[in-house]
């Protein structure tokens, strides 16, 4: 009697201990499972994030090339004392100066791209040290390599623009090697860029409307002259034909 109340007192303490653990248990994997779910959560929406501000920085760059002019050059109008300089002291059109700007880096100071390039007009350090740029990041060192280096390739091409800009992007090495614009689908669209603000920073001249001349005959009896033919002919009838 005894040993079966024990038994059944022990039985029913360890039911009760095998129920109580269940919910522990279920209650700790649902925790852990939904920090997963938070951390998986939190690194696919930190990459989406940082494919939309890529996305973002492209389309950004890539819509300068659209600005009209007045908008270039009120961009343009901090640095005109540094592009101006340069632009005398190098012979170089200043708004060449301002399509390459345009194109690189949108007027952005401290813009870097992932090959390392720096600044408004977008020199890589090797360029840079070519051209005696210390700090590429301070406008007016940047303005005066880039604008220098846009001199050296005028030379080196003979003042052939497309192969100038070209080089600029790829390297005067590679437009050697391929006798012109290199088969690179970024430097073909670079050029184009560039080419395309060129233009619209400095359209072709308008070519002036001629009025018509109507000619008028002088009246008969007045002085003979380049147009006085009627007076000649009054004058000497069998000279002209009938």
């Amino acid at each position: 009697m005894i040993r079966s109340i024990i038994y059944s007192i022990a039985l029913m303490l360890f039911l009760t201990l095998a129920q109580s653990s269940v919910p522990v248990g279920n209650g700790l994997s649902n925790v852990a499972e939904a920090k997963s779910a938070k951390s998986s959560y939190k690194k696919a929406f930190s990459r989406s994030k940082r494919k939309r501000s890529k996305s973002r920085r492209r389309s950004s760059s890539g819509s300068c090339i659209l600005w009209n002019a007045n908008k270039i050059n009120d961009k343009a109008s901090p640095f005109n004392a540094y592009i101006n300089q340069s632009s005398r002291k190098y012979r170089i059109d200043r708004n060449l100066i301002k399509a390459i700007i345009t194109a690189e880096s949108c007027f952005r100071v401290k813009a870097k791209s992932h090959k390392n390039a720096q600044g408004l007009m977008q020199l890589i350090p090797a360029t840079a040290k070519r051209f005696g740029v210390r700090d590429s990041y301070k406008p007016q060192q940047n303005i005066r390599g880039g604008t220098k280096y846009l001199r050296f390739l005028m030379t080196r091409f003979n003042g052939d623009l497309k192969k100038v800009i070209a080089s600029y992007n790829a390297g005067e090495g590679a437009v050697d090697k391929y006798k012109g614009i290199p088969p690179y689908k970024e430097t073909k669209q670079y050029v184009k860029n560039v080419l395309k603000v060129y233009k619209t920073l400095s359209p072709p001249p308008r070519k002036p409307i001629l009025k018509k001349v109507v000619y008028k005959p002088t009246a008969l009896g007045k002085k003979a002259g380049r147009q006085g033919w009627q007076y000649n002919r009054t004058l000497a009838p069998h000279l002209y034909k009938q």
